[in-house]
């Protein structure tokens, strides 16, 4: 450990008065025992040290305060733009931090108390529009956190609860919106909640989200569904005609993948769904595709393995309940 001599002490307070604060790289300190001295010294250091590009320019700068960070912290990037500063308290981060990105434009807002993140937190996309807004309590996420794409759209997934576990599902908006709309309209309407899972085939799908599977009566499982709203496609006055119009996409049928059960028609597509448990190549460019597996491939794999009838339908139900998540 640094050791406090006090003729030392009383030396360095005398040089302070004289020539001013201390200012070395930051290669001329070491740490012993979490506190910073110079190079061949027992002192505590106290000052600035600094950290330069090849160029001279400046990387990096911080004060210290009897060998502890304490004080002002600033960071460049090599083109000279600001890239973080906040403050230290005796070696913690304390109070507001602020990075960003390589162009300048806001990245990260960060509030610490002694060293813990406390309080609202912020992150932007390069291209300055929002990516997450959320807050902490003492180091713990507190409530509800959102998150925004580049193109400042909300963020959301769908978490299937089932009693194997969850599964998260990303959506892709850009290849296949109307789907994905549909989907999530019949999620906030509560239409997937107490269905099953009503065909499960190893080493290819499971599939669900037929209403008809809320009943008992397996010989109507799979019969069901319709789009959330009208897109030109059944009868208009008859809701549980209305079917979508197909998105086929360049998106493949790989393990994970989310896509849209559809009958003998392209544009046929209701409700129901099916998750890909293996590549499946032929089913490209024949299904609309609209989500990818985020998390809980596990639980789809457990699921693909249960017992079932000669309708490939478990023996055992298994139910989901199906809702928007961020």
């Amino acid at each position: 450990m640094c050791t406090i001599v006090r003729g030392v002490m009383i030396i360095g307070l005398m040089l302070s008065t004289l020539i001013g604060q201390s200012k070395v790289e930051l290669n001329m300190l070491i740490r012993s025992d979490g506190v910073w001295c110079l190079r061949n010294s027992t002192k505590p250091f106290s000052g600035i040290a600094y950290v330069l590009y090849e160029d001279s320019k400046k990387k990096k700068e911080s004060k210290y305060s009897k060998g502890q960070l304490h004080g002002a912290h600033n960071e460049w990037w090599e083109n000279g733009k600001k890239k973080k500063y906040g403050r230290y308290k005796q070696g913690k981060r304390h109070g507001r931090w602020v990075e960003y990105h390589e162009n300048g434009k806001l990245q990260l807002e960060n509030t610490f108390n002694n060293g813990i993140k406390d309080g609202l937190t912020q992150e932007w996309h390069a291209n300055g529009r929002i990516h997450l807004k959320g807050e902490y309590d003492q180091g713990e996420r507190l409530g509800s956190w959102e998150f925004w794409d580049e193109l400042g759209r909300l963020i959301q997934y769908a978490c299937i609860q089932t009693k194997l576990g969850d599964i998260i599902i990303d959506f892709h908006e850009d290849d296949a919106p109307i789907h994905v709309k549909n989907f999530k309209d019949l999620i906030r309407a509560g239409y997937y909640d107490q269905t099953i899972f009503h065909r499960v085939i190893p080493d290819f799908i499971i599939q669900g989200g037929d209403p008809n599977s809320r009943l008992t009566n397996r010989k109507i499982h799979g019969k069901g569904g319709a789009a959330y709203s009208y897109h030109g496609i059944g009868d208009k006055k008859k809701s549980s005609t209305w079917k979508l119009p197909a998105e086929f996409n360049d998106l493949l049928h790989k393990r994970g993948t989310v896509s849209m059960a559809r009958g003998l028609d392209e544009d046929s597509a209701g409700s129901q769904f099916f998750i890909c448990v293996k590549d499946s190549p032929n089913l490209d460019n024949r299904y609309t595709i609209f989500g990818t597996v985020l998390a809980g491939m596990n639980v789809v794999d457990k699921i693909v393995t249960v017992p079932t009838d000669f309708r490939d339908n478990p023996i055992n139900r298994i139910e989901m309940n199906i809702s928007i998540c961020n």
